[in-house]
């Protein structure tokens, strides 16, 4: 039966290789960039085969596609010759009624309509002809039942292999671009820039100050003179110019005025994540900053991460 055969075809999609077991967490400290890429690329073929295994299996979604739209066709027919064999066996029912019988018919009427024919053996009394008339009007009634049946399973089958076919691709998607993060840190700890011949030309004392530290490392706590965390920096560099700020980019916001983006000057304090982090304005729509252990002090675009809490100006 060609439903079955879509059926069983939609069915084998669902063999898919399970993304869990194509995604291995990979930890940028233990890894060069080198073996990241490496991983990339293989996450990138995992993907290629789940999207061409969704490719192979593209004509028999689209045959039960077809399939769904010939029932869906032909519903209004079956639903039209359903209800004129039941208007008949009505008739049938008002006859045997006005004859003595309508015990004997109502047996049959009452079941379910895949029964209808193992109750007519019971009718002994009708005659061929009615036999044959009841029997292929109950057939109409069971055809739109089992077709609206097909229809909810093909709909049911397909929906659910889309869904997972694309759960897949989403997944891997994502560690992809986890592993391309990773990769950029990797890279940047392993080729950190060369600060030796940056210099500053402008005339912000604070800017200065925060250029000479270019290339020192981060320090959780540290304010200098050689290694800086994220606040402890923005300290020292107003500190040069004879500002006082407190060790704690919170405290920072609450001792700073508010700005706009739009009011930025070079030294104002750039504020992330719940303000959580801080880093200098130097122009250009970049920063200089202490981001984490695992870089040093460097120069970012402003907008490196997104989450923006707000611009101070002490």
């Amino acid at each position: 039966m060609r439903t079955r055969r879509i059926a069983a075809a939609i069915a084998a999609v669902a063999l898919l290789p399970a993304t869990a077991a194509l995604l291995s967490a990979s930890q940028a400290s233990a890894q060069t960039s080198d073996e990241i890429q490496a991983e990339i690329d293989e996450r990138n073929e995992d993907l290629e085969k789940v999207i061409e295994d969704f490719n192979a299996k593209r004509e028999e979604l689209d045959d039960a596609n077809q399939l769904i739209a010939d029932i869906e066709a032909e519903l209004p027919l079956l639903e039209a010759a359903s209800l004129e064999a039941t208007e008949a066996l009505g008739e049938f029912a008002a006859s045997a009624y006005t004859g003595g019988d309508f015990a004997m018919v109502n047996s049959v009427l009452s079941g379910d309509p895949a029964d209808f024919a193992d109750r007519l053996m019971y009718l002994e009394n009708l005659t061929s002809a009615e036999n044959e008339a009841l029997a292929a009007n109950l057939a109409q009634v069971e055809e739109l039942q089992t077709r609206k049946s097909e229809l909810e399973a093909l709909q049911a089958s397909a929906d659910e292999i889309l869904e997972d076919i694309e759960k897949q691709q989403e997944e891997i998607e994502a560690e992809i671009a986890a592993l391309e993060e990773e990769y950029d840190d990797a890279y940047a700890e392993e080729n950190p820039p060369d600060y030796s011949d940056s210099n500053y030309s402008g005339s912000s004392g604070v800017v200065e100050f925060a250029y000479a530290q270019l290339g020192d490392p981060y320090g959780y706590g540290d304010a200098g003179p050689d290694s800086w965390d994220c606040s402890g920096l923005t300290q020292g560099a107003w500190g040069a110019v004879g500002v006082s700020l407190s060790h704690n980019a919170a405290m920072q916001w609450d001792e700073t005025a508010r700005i706009s983006r739009d009011e930025l000057q070079e030294g104002d304090l750039v504020f992330y994540n719940n303000l959580s982090h801080v880093g200098i304005y130097i122009g250009g729509g970049e920063i200089i900053h202490a981001p984490n252990s695992s870089t040093v002090v460097k120069i970012v675009d402003m907008d490196y991460s997104g989450s923006i809490d707000g611009y101070g100006r002490p």
